[in-house]
């Protein structure tokens, strides 16, 4: 779909390719004259946009989150390239996921290795009920195909493509090696890790060029989302433990640990306790980690971070 990426972007070329729009506001210059402001990105980057010329008519053809085709010229402006707009345009149909792959970053490890790593941490699994488990979920690829493209969250931590999936591997992968010194069964607590935010695939989809909570998503959230879908993989595997699928609907009803964090249950046994706090761990330090990679107010202090209620420190290099 797209030729021109923001990274090859040059002063005084032509540009004419498809853009996510990421931010939009109109303004007035110093003289009076009206303009739109449009920061526009792909999966390489983003870069600042203006229009100048017919600016009610061709501001009102897209809005943010869209995808727009761009006509422009790259010039530059304070030392920052920039682009003149000549028209734009709202791109009406969905995008496929491979096409909306150009327009996010993917998580840091790629995908393909990530998803390499869920089926082999899925072979450490003794258990033979579980194993099936997964067995079936490998057949759902209307599971599948969302698990292995969405972030993690909307703007909390594992943002990128693959976040999620980002996300619940690190889970999986602290959690082997911290049980043999926490105790628990390995084999629940790795299935916990990797499912429990498995209900994400039906709390966040597309819309237009970006990720949005769907209705569902929001009347039910992922919690119980998830323990559906568990039900639902638990219920093909013949045999399926009654206690097993409880252990594992536990976890994920009490992974966010406390009431006020949206878990109706605290988490009850150690498998819970250990996914609950690795799950917390991982989230934290990749939300601060993308926070600093943003939002840098000198070389070694973050802006604050209103979740958190804290500035964080970059140690220096040495």
């Amino acid at each position: 779909m797209k030729r021109v990426f923001v990274c090859d972007i040059e002063k005084d070329t032509e540009v004419k390719d498809y853009f996510l729009v990421d931010r939009k506001g109109i303004y007035s210059s110093r003289n009076n004259t009206r303009y739109a402001s449009v920061r526009l990105k792909d999966r390489t980057g983003a870069i600042e946009a203006r229009i100048w010329d017919r600016v009610e008519e061709l501001s009102a053809l897209f809005e943010r989150n869209d995808i727009v085709y761009v006509e422009s010229r790259a010039k530059v402006y304070q030392d920052q390239l920039q682009l003149n707009v000549a028209s734009i345009r709202k791109e009406a149909r969905d995008l496929t996921h491979e096409e909306i792959r150009e327009f996010h970053p993917e998580a840091a490890s790629g995908v393909e290795k990530l998803i390499a790593d869920f089926f082999r941490i899925t072979e450490e699994i003794k258990n033979e009920h579980l194993r099936r488990l997964f067995v079936e979920m490998r057949k759902r690829k209307d599971i599948l195909d969302k698990f292995f493209l969405l972030p993690a969250s909307l703007g909390v931590h594992h943002v990128s493509l693959g976040g999620l999936l980002e996300h619940s591997v690190s889970v999986a992968e602290i959690a082997l090696r911290a049980v043999p010194f926490l105790g628990g069964d390995l084999d629940i607590v790795l299935a916990g890790s990797l499912l429990h935010d498995v209900g994400k695939v039906e709390e966040i989809g597309l819309n237009g060029g970006s990720f949005a909570y769907s209705d569902r998503g929001r009347l039910l959230g992922h919690i119980s989302l998830g323990v559906r879908l568990i039900e639902e993989l638990a219920s093909a595997v013949e045999g399926f433990p009654d206690y097993l699928a409880d252990v594992l609907k536990h976890i994920v009803v009490s992974h966010h640990g406390e009431a006020e964090w949206g878990s109706p249950k605290k988490p009850m046994c150690i498998e819970a306790l250990v996914v609950h706090y690795i799950d917390n761990l991982d989230a934290k330090v990749m939300g601060v980690k993308e926070h600093m990679s943003q939002n840098m107010e000198s070389e070694k202090w973050t802006q604050f971070h209103r979740l958190y209620e804290s500035r964080f420190y970059k140690i220096p290099e040495r």
